[in-house]
């Protein structure tokens, strides 16, 4: 299937089929530059529901300077995706203007500002302008205006995990995009993640409401919901440790912890590949707390806890 802008537009409008979800959703995690395309269009779309413009538009004036943007991206726009790129911009334009009126993405190109943080091989603190502080872990991208307008507060999380603490403000509701799924809430803590197809959000403070394809649950502190693509998945549970706070703690807390769960983390922080090599290892409950630990540290806790031998071969550290 050819993934076209037109295509890109229905999927954000939730109009194509389970099948044609799901050959986007290839599509996008085929290619980091797939993803950033997908998400330009749904953070127009998203940014232009909410622009609470005051004043005249002159439908032609509006057009005409937004074919000029189309013709000085266009030379652009060819070096980053390979896509069909004829009337590219005018395409996903004619679906936004459809739906809030001729000449707003002319305004929203014009007047929204906006900042991404990245992060490679380090965690960052941010505080935005309406005084939410957010936490990005190791490999997240982060999109954000440098200053919130209209009646809610937009942000896009790329890729990668990130927490936010959410400043209380009830008049204008905090929103982050993030693959298929958008997170609400007013003023709240919780923890955000976008990874290998699975997005994972974790409520600590306040309620949460998380949307995925016109569906929604609310969270509580304590409670997850984890949403896959593929297969389909939109799950509400109980959050059974605290071991996704690591990078914001520096510490591993292990409370009746089974062992898969931690070599799972430990692999996630330390980019390791670490296996359990029999399966009844795999439920052995550990009881405690490393802070600022080597890997190997931590390996060696293991070892003489269990009674079990840590093996380094070809590249996987192999608990058996």
């Amino acid at each position: 299937m050819e993934i076209n802008d037109d295509l890109l537009v229905s999927h954000i409008l939730g109009e194509v089929s389970p099948a044609t979800a799901e050959e986007i959703s290839t599509w996008r995690n085929s290619d980091p530059a797939n993803n950033e395309r997908y998400q330009q269009f749904r953070a127009i779309w998203e940014t232009s529901k909410n622009i609470n413009y005051i004043g005249t538009l002159d439908p032609q004036v509006s057009l005409q300077k937004l074919k000029e943007k189309a013709a000085m991206q266009k030379a652009e726009d060819d070096k980053v995706v390979p896509l069909n790129r004829k009337n590219s911009w005018l395409k996903i334009a004619a679906a936004i203007l459809s739906f809030v009126g001729c000449g707003l993405f002319y305004l929203y190109q014009r007047n929204f500002k906006e900042i991404q943080l990245i992060t490679k091989n380090e965690v960052k603190v941010d505080t935005l302008s309406d005084g939410s502080i957010v936490t990005l872990n190791k490999a997240t991208s982060l999109k954000y205006p440098i200053r919130f307008r209209g009646k809610k507060r937009n942000v896009i999380l790329t890729r990668g995990e990130a927490f936010f603490n959410v400043a209380k403000n009830k008049a204008m509701p905090f929103i982050i995009s993030t693959g298929s799924t958008t997170i609400k809430v007013v003023g709240t803590s919780f923890n955000v993640k976008n990874k290998a197809d699975a997005i994972e959000v974790i409520v600590e403070t306040g309620i949460v409401q998380v949307t995925r394809n016109g569906n929604t649950v609310s969270l509580k502190p304590g409670e997850k919901v984890l949403v896959k693509q593929n297969p389909l998945l939109f799950r509400k549970e109980k959050n059974p440790d605290r071991l996704y706070n690591y990078y914001r703690s520096k510490e591993f807390v292990a409370d009746n912890t089974p062992l898969w769960r931690l070599v799972e983390v430990l692999n996630e922080a330390y980019e390791s590949k670490i296996v359990i090599s029999r399966k009844e290892l795999n439920e052995l409950q550990l009881n405690t707390t490393f802070k600022d630990e080597s890997l190997d540290d931590i390996l060696v806790i293991i070892s003489r806890t269990f009674g079990v031998t840590v093996e380094k071969k070809n590249g996987a550290i192999v608990i058996k």
